[in-house]
């Protein structure tokens, strides 16, 4: 089945959740209701940095490769970057805005032993904190290798953290070097897909980097032998505010399943779906 309705994925999703083989995998959209700074606005402020018009700099190249231009010019931009996301991301008004915010309070009120995301931000983690469980972010092999307190949620930070800008993957060369898959946070993806089913949001269909990811799980699958009677599919989830025809074909030949919320309400509609989760 390519598209399911609310209803539809929860029977599936409670049975995964309950049997403790659900990770949730968080994307941009995620953070969107905390009106955190989007890329173009990151881009615009790069721009000015640069002596250039936001809207010219644009015409030169995709927002990763805009990114690896402003570091190139100087080596202490990235550094300036960094610590400009910080600000904005991690600021005061947005964590107020977390704490009030129903898709965080009910991601938090979840028993997740693993959560992974693609956001640079400290708002996953601390959507867990604020209900009171602990977190541990593992963004680098050292993260790996630490201890951790029984317990703990795992917050697997996909494309790094600001708190370790060695890891961020904002520049061109950083997702060619992500796509490669290659890195522990890979290895450990690996592992857990072959044993647990994903939840994405916060995603959209023309997201290329997580399409690729896609792409790379369902070909890790065939060579596992989890294709020709040898073994269940254990399948994935997308949730979508529009579905259409077109990505979800696609999507089921990779093993995922979209589910399509209601567009009025995109935040009430998410927090509808990980409330009737649990």
């Amino acid at each position: 089945m390519a598209v399911l309705s609310l209803p539809q994925a929860l029977t599936l999703l409670q049975k995964e959740y309950q049997e403790g083989r659900l990770i949730p995998f968080l994307g941009a959209g995620f953070s969107m209701p905390l009106n955190l700074p989007s890329w173009s606005e990151l881009v615009g402020w790069m721009a000015e940095k640069l002596r250039f018009e936001p809207e010219l700099f644009t015409l030169h190249g995709r927002n990763e490769q805009l990114a690896e231009y402003f570091d190139l010019e100087d080596p202490n931009n990235f550094q300036d970057l960094v610590y400009e996301m910080t600000l904005r991301f991690d600021s005061a008004d947005a964590k107020k805005a977390r704490q009030a915010s129903p898709m965080h309070k009910a991601l938090g009120a979840l028993d997740w032993h693993t959560l992974y995301t693609t956001n640079y931000d400290a708002h996953v983690e601390g959507a867990l904190e604020d209900a009171g469980r602990e977190a541990v972010v593992i963004a680098s092999l050292k993260d790996f290798q630490q201890s951790r307190p029984r317990g703990a949620c795992e917050v697997i930070k996909f494309h790094g953290t600001l708190k370790q800008p060695e890891t961020i993957v904002l520049t061109e060369s950083a997702y060619m070097r992500r796509l490669a898959l290659e890195d522990p946070a890979d290895q450990r993806l690996r592992s857990d897909l072959l044993s647990h089913s994903f939840l994405f949001i916060g995603y959209r269909f023309s997201d290329y980097n997580i399409r690729h990811i896609w792409y790379r799980i369902h070909q890790l699958r065939l060579r596992s032998g989890t294709r020709g009677g040898v073994g269940p599919v254990r399948r994935c989830f997308f949730a979508t505010h529009g579905a259409g025809p077109v990505q979800p074909r696609i999507l089921e030949q990779w093993g995922i399943d979209v589910i399509q919320l209601d567009p009025t309400d995109k935040e009430a509609s998410v927090t509808e779906l990980l409330q009737g989760i649990g």
